[in-house]
């Protein structure tokens, strides 16, 4: 008995703190998030490059061809090695959890984003909000591929899921 008497009681604390408590404004210190996340882009950055260096290491042609600074700078992928890290992790951490067919349809964006780079001749984004901005330009770009006459329509619906849930995840982190 004595066991379930202080079991209920911290239950009744809370639930009167949280009745005394419930009007009281909540304030979040938002310069605290800000410079929380420039040291946690830093601290992710620097995984992410880890993982990029493991790739370099494992890659015979790589290794021997070039620097790993000119691997970084030159590899044609989306998104670029350089870019920040939270935007390499949202990208690998959907890439890990993608099945085949989001698989194929994330290659099939990675294509579609070096084409619209060369047609637009823009530079590729080097900040979070840049790339939120790249995901808006990417479905503008995408919609060429809509009823497009010998594009099967699976493909433009999977061109438009990547770019949507990918800017659902870098959205996490604004």
């Amino acid at each position: 008995m004595n066991s379930m008497i202080n079991q209920v009681q911290p239950r009744n604390y809370t639930n009167k703190y949280l009745e005394k408590n419930k009007n009281k404004e909540i304030s979040f210190d938002l310069d605290y998030r800000k410079n929380s996340f420039k040291i946690d882009d830093k601290k992710i950055s620097e995984e992410e490059d880890k993982k990029v260096y493991e790739l370099y290491t494992k890659s015979h042609a790589a290794h021997f061809s070039c620097s790993f600074e000119e691997f970084k700078r030159d590899a044609i992928t989306f998104p670029p090695y350089t870019a920040p890290g939270v935007v390499r992790k949202a990208w690998r951490e959907q890439w890990e959890k993608a099945t085949d067919e989001e698989k194929d349809a994330m290659r099939s964006f990675d294509t579609i984003y070096n084409m619209a780079l060369k047609e637009n001749k823009k530079n590729t984004p080097n900040d979070l909000n840049g790339y939120l901005n790249l995901m808006n330009n990417m479905k503008s770009y995408i919609k060429r591929y809509n009823h497009c006459p010998g594009v099967d329509q699976s493909i433009y619906e999977g061109l438009v899921n990547v770019a949507n849930s990918f800017e659902t995840e870098l959205n996490k982190y604004n």
